[in-house]
């Protein structure tokens, strides 16, 4: 029977986690984020080098012989702080800096994560060498203690990572598509002078989103101001929306990227949270939308910061992000729609435009339910059939076998747009046949001028096994033109050309606009259709 009646010490447990937290914190590492995490401590341990040498990091990524080491100058790592690399939540950096780590879990994560065996060395300015090895053995060994080793000197301030066993194979496909990460991720510390990253020798090149283009009265908007989460402290933002240069079809290049202090977190991102999937804000992401990118810019201690503990993404119920987000969406959403609504015309509306400056909205973040002042969009030009269909909205009502041939004259319009090298061609045959449709239907239902006892069926199919009947007979009906019909009639033989003769004509555009002006006036005589 329990007689306490207070609380007491019953006993001291112990906290020391055990070796299985490894396990569990690795699962979602790739190599790019391993080998991002040991980048980012040496950056880090770099910043905090005062005065400091120009940095350098080589990695060295052996596909054939899946080995892998990473090699900085960034000030190496005194005795006293060995422990930092080895243990999980350890940590050099100060959650109050402006650093890339925090966590310390990233760099044990990390080559726990691409290797059964990691050998460490380290020599810091006036300390000695060592080295620590991280092995299969220990790594399953409930034991925490691992021993430091004194060795002969490497070259001061340098650390090396070594590690074999990879438990991720690569190919030189992964290599190369891992250089242009790190030309992404690290874009910001590439541009200085004093950082270069190498790989396999070569330098990594910085590689910039920021590829706007300038439409007049269009130009990108880049929204600054301070957040400042309530005894917490400030951070920096800077938003960058815009209509992009630099699209990709395939790679769907486009939608939201986040950095955090200077380094790329996360690209592309099309997700609900940030404005995507919203019938009333961006949308469903489509091509339509594909020129929308918004570059979010956040920079202040690091304990602020949204990323997740892999700085692979971004926490969306962190205060920070609660309090960007609902400028960014309207960011979103409007550049979406302005990408949409110049979808017709991107050559000469868009692209053609590559010089002009980002527009400054210096201030506080909007809160939720109020609006940013942006450019107004402009009006929605109606696509060409619609505009076509409306017009002649009450004839079609009236006259609905008319449908068809209004929308084929829509048709050679949109066709004769597109990038097709054959497109004259194509028009023009789209052109004779609406021509001789047209004819039909206005044998078929003027019975006041071709009675259907007289005009069988049969009658009309002997009718139309000449063209030249067919004219004559509805010709005697109702009035066109001799110069429209010589048109037709030469456009006729052009098309016979095309599909019966050895030889193939050429097309022009000047043949397809003047035959498509001939139809156009011939469909105004015959059904009043206004195009």
């Amino acid at each position: 029977m329990n007689h306490v009646t207070q609380k007491r010490e019953s006993s001291m447990l112990d906290g020391t986690p055990d070796k299985r937290l490894f396990w569990s914190i690795i699962s979602d590492y790739d190599i790019q984020t391993a080998l991002c995490e040991l980048i980012d401590n040496a950056l880090d341990l770099w910043r905090a080098t005062s005065p400091r040498d120009a940095l350098i990091i080589d990695i060295t990524l052996d596909p054939d012989r899946q080995l892998i080491c990473v090699k900085d100058n960034a000030g190496g790592v005194s005795k006293e702080n060995l422990r930092v690399l080895i243990a999980p939540g350890s940590s050099s950096n100060s959650p109050d800096s402006e650093t890339i780590g925090i966590f310390g879990v990233g760099s044990k994560r990390a080559v726990v994560a691409l290797a059964e065996n990691t050998i460490i060395k380290t020599h810091k300015k006036g300390d000695k060498t060592y080295q620590i090895d991280v092995t299969k053995d220990w790594l399953e060994s409930p034991d925490w203690e691992i021993p430091a080793y004194e060795i002969p000197d490497i070259q001061e301030g340098v650390t090396s990572i070594d590690l074999s066993a990879l438990r991720k194979t690569f190919s030189a496909s992964d290599v190369e598509l891992f250089k242009q990460h790190l030309g992404e991720t690290y874009k910001w510390f590439l541009q200085m002078e004093t950082c270069s990253i190498s790989l396999n020798g070569e330098s990594v090149k910085p590689i910039d989103f920021e590829n706007w283009t300038f439409p007049p009265g269009y130009s990108p908007q880049q929204v600054t101001s301070e957040v400042e989460l309530p005894g917490l402290g400030k951070v920096a933002v800077a938003i960058t929306a815009g209509l992009i240069s630099d699209r990709d079809p395939v790679l769907d290049n486009y939608g939201v990227y986040f950095y955090c202090n200077q380094r790329l977190i996360v690209k592309e991102l099309k997700a609900r949270e940030v404005g995507y999937f919203v019938a009333s804000e961006a949308g469903v992401p489509h091509p339509d939308a594909s020129l929308c990118r918004v570059i979010v810019r956040l920079n202040g201690k690091a304990k602020l910061m949204p990323w997740n503990s892999s700085k692979t993404g971004i926490n969306f119920s962190h205060p920070l992000f609660q309090a960007i987000r609902p400028c960014l969406i309207q960011l979103v959403s409007h550049f979406s729609s302005l990408s949409r609504r110049l979808k017709n015309d991107w050559e000469e509306a868009v692209f053609k435009f590559t010089q002009g400056q980002v527009q400054i909205i210096s201030g506080a973040l909007v809160p939720q339910g109020k609006r940013l002042i942006l450019p107004p969009l402009p009006k929605v030009n109606t696509p060409h059939v619609e505009a076509l269909k409306a017009k002649n909205e009450t004839k079609i009502a009236n006259q609905p076998w008319t449908l068809g041939l209004v929308e084929s004259v829509a048709a050679v319009t949109i066709l004769f747009r597109q990038k097709l090298e054959t497109k004259n061609r194509i028009a023009l045959i789209l052109l004779d046949s609406n021509f001789e449709i047209a004819l039909k239907e206005f044998i078929v239902h003027r019975d006041d001028l071709f009675p259907p006892k007289e005009y069988t069926d049969s009658k009309i199919k002997q009718l139309f096994a000449y063209r030249p009947d067919v004219i004559s007979e509805v010709s005697k009906k109702v009035t066109i033109p001799a110069t429209l019909l010589v048109k037709v009639k030469h456009y006729y033989s052009l098309r016979n050309k095309l599909i019966h003769e050895r030889a193939t004509v050429e097309i022009t555009n000047t043949d397809v606009a003047n035959y498509s002006g001939t139809i156009r006036e011939i469909l105004k005589i015959l059904f009043d259709l206004d195009l």
